[in-house]
């Protein structure tokens, strides 16, 4: 393997860590906001009741009835995000595979 082979090889290896790298803090980021999305309703149910059981403007639900019934669009856009994302990275990564073999 001469010289230009080792430094390709390299160059790869380095975008595909960096691949990895956005990867991980994607998913990262994306799991403290679902925990924290998630956790909220029984911390905001115990932290403030009267609150959570005063009726809001919207639908005459409770706000507590109100951020549950929230959570099941929000987990669909985090599921949709997820796999868009997940399809940019799985392009990326077969565009730096394709290079490797050329």
């Amino acid at each position: 393997m001469g010289n230009r082979e080792k430094v390709g090889v390299l160059l790869l290896y380095t975008q595909y860590e960096i691949l990895i790298k956005r990867k991980k803090r994607f998913l990262l980021q994306m799991l403290v906001f679902l925990l924290a999305f998630y956790f909220m309703l029984p911390l905001s149910l115990a932290l403030f009741p009267d609150f959570m059981n005063s009726t809001s403007i919207l639908f005459e639900f409770t706000w507590g009835w109100l951020y549950a019934f929230l959570q099941i669009p929000m987990t669909w856009v985090l599921g949709w995000l997820y796999c868009r994302k997940a399809k940019q990275f799985d392009r990326y990564k077969n565009k730096l595979k394709q290079e490797a073999v050329s």
